[in-house]
């Protein structure tokens, strides 16, 4: 550009420049020198185009500034690959190839396959567009061929972006203002944070570059504008989504797009290989659960659990330590961390070896973890574990003020194991220790709440189960009995009982299956007999004088009486 301005020959008319300036150049060319060489171009009959990064300047340049809109994704891939297999016959077309063989397959085999497609659908560079179309015109790959090439060529593609990510090069005044390691670092954390405030990834990539960040200017707004798109970095800036959000402090969160998801756990995947030693990782992402923040702990126990992989001994010490904390929002996480280790098929050996000690142990922090684990969803993979596991657990004194066992039975038998759900909660009324019937007895509390899909939804779903032979009359009336007659249970069954009753009124198959359920529940129970008339005449025929329902009720008290 200063050899344009300084030239004393006449530019040749009817000719055209085209100059790429960096950012050093655009923060050298004021807008005096702007005008002066448009001046000079306009008298000498010259056209002459300035690329660059001018939107930090919009408002200088209105009118003169032709903003960029890169073509999608997936046009540049039906574009390429139509233009690398022009004149190719793909097709095994016969006689005469007319070319259509070849949008077929840009369209049908390739564009239309699940992996390309969202692929496609996470906007790659068009870089990383034509090094995928190069892979595939070299041998027009179809079906499993194209599926294994796919597998093998984009997580590599990946995971160089993520590579170059957090390689951090400078060039913008904004990003040299702080040390690499720090931007490294907040790259990281938007990774395993994403979804969160601006104002947590920070704070939680001052904890792995162990130094703090130079304060912005203004304190409820940090690292927003030019600054943040500085941190971000082009790459990873494309990646993600910044949402302006009142509700969390600083007014701004950061998600990654939908077709991006995948290149958080590339850019961990980097950082644990490339960066970073598993301890200093762990020790990072363990700090982070141990915070305030119950969204930050989630984000951090999943970063542990999905990338155990890499250092097994180390991720299983970390979380024994986690299973260990007082906090219970710790032990949740640490269940967390359990549920993702546990989903990798490489993983689960190790994790179910280590839930049996846990649970047949005597620390109850760590037996606690075990009940949030199934809690959360690890009775799905092991149903027939949590019941073992669960009542050992149950057993502990701790448990009296917990519902976590109770919740990972419930999560047992919501995933279709109610037949053996049952039985095993009437065995655990018959133990001789009181905090195992006391589980039970919540459990049935919990279950109780729940109703029948439609067409029966004015069954309660347990009825439903005895209706249709999956669960025994008796199993049920027997941890009916339990939960009516334990102190710390009894009131809220007695109204969940009356609700039963309420809603089975008019509906003749439903009552016939509760006054079943009574009679087997008062049958040679007299305390029972007892609390279930004074619960009939004092709570439930005042709140519902209209249901005929109570009257068969007072006749098996009575019938039970004589």
């Amino acid at each position: 550009m200063a050899d344009l301005l300084g030239a004393d020959a006449p530019l040749p008319a009817g000719h055209g420049y085209v100059l790429r300036l960096s950012e050093v150049a655009l923060r050298e060319a004021d807008g005096f020198a702007l005008v002066a060489l448009a001046a000079r171009a306009e008298t000498s009959g010259t056209t002459l185009i300035l690329i660059g990064d001018f939107s930090r300047r919009k408002q200088d340049l209105v009118g003169h500034v032709v903003e960029h809109r890169r073509a999608p994704a997936v046009e540049v891939f039906r574009a390429q690959l139509r233009h690398q297999l022009r004149g190719q016959c793909v097709g095994w077309c016969m006689g005469t190839c007319d070319g259509r063989c070849v949008e077929r397959y840009v369209d049908e085999d390739c564009v239309a396959h699940p992996l390309l497609s969202a692929y496609l659908a996470s906007e790659p560079r068009p870089g990383e567009v034509v090094a995928i179309v190069a892979t595939i015109a070299r041998t027009v790959p179809k079906g499993g061929a194209l599926a294994e090439r796919l597998e093998q060529f984009l997580p590599l593609q990946l995971r160089e972006r993520a590579a170059e990510i957090l390689d951090v090069r400078g060039g913008s005044e904004e990003v040299d203002a702080f040390p690499h390691d720090e931007v490294r670092a907040f790259r990281l954390s938007c990774a395993v944070l994403a979804g969160q405030p601006v104002t947590a990834i920070h704070q939680a990539a001052q904890r792995l570059a162990r130094f703090d960040f130079p304060e912005p200017a203004s304190t409820s707004a940090p690292f927003r504008g030019s600054v943040l798109d500085a941190l971000l970095g082009a790459t990873l800036g494309q990646a993600v989504t910044r949402l302006n959000d009142a509700r969390v402090p600083g007014g701004c969160r950061i998600e990654f797009s939908a077709g991006a998801e995948p290149l958080r756990s590339a850019l961990l995947d980097v950082a644990w290989t490339e960066w970073w030693s598993p301890k200093q990782l762990l020790d990072w992402l363990a700090d982070l659960i141990r915070g305030d923040l119950p969204t930050v702990r989630q984000a951090a126990a999943g970063a542990i659990g999905w990338s155990a992989t890499r250092d097994v001994q180390s991720a299983l010490d970390t979380v024994r330590e986690l299973a260990r904390e007082r906090r219970a929002g710790v032990r949740q996480a640490a269940a967390i961390v359990l549920i993702a280790m546990a989903m990798q098929p490489a993983l689960r050996t190790r994790i179910r070896t280590e839930l049996d000690q846990w649970a047949a142990g005597s620390a109850a922090h760590p037996r606690d973890t075990v009940a949030r684990a199934y809690s959360l969803g690890l009775a799905q993979l092991w149903p027939e574990a949590a019941l073992v596991q669960l009542r050992q657990v149950a057993q502990a004194r701790m448990q009296r003020w917990n519902n976590s066992v109770a919740r990972g039975l419930v999560e047992v038998y919501r995933n279709g194991h109610a037949a053996s759900v049952v039985p095993a909660l009437v065995d655990w009324t018959a133990s001789v220790d009181p905090e195992v019937q006391l589980h039970a007895a919540r459990t049935l509390r919990v279950l109780a709440d729940r109703w029948a899909e439609p067409p029966r939804e004015h069954w309660p779903e347990l009825l439903h189960l005895v209706d249709q032979r999956t669960i025994e009359l008796a199993d049920l009336a027997v941890l009916w009995a339990t939960a009516l007659s334990l102190p710390k249970t009894a009131y809220r069954s007695w109204r969940t009982l009356g609700f039963w009753l309420d809603r089975a009124d008019q509906q003749p198959a439903v009552a016939s299956h509760c006054l079943q359920l009574v009679r087997h529940v008062i049958a040679g129970q007299p305390a029972l007999r007892h609390r279930l008339d004074h619960q009939l005449h004092h709570v439930w025929r005042p709140v519902m004088p209209h249901n005929d329902l109570l009257d068969d009720v007072q006749r098996l008290i009575d019938e039970e009486t004589r």
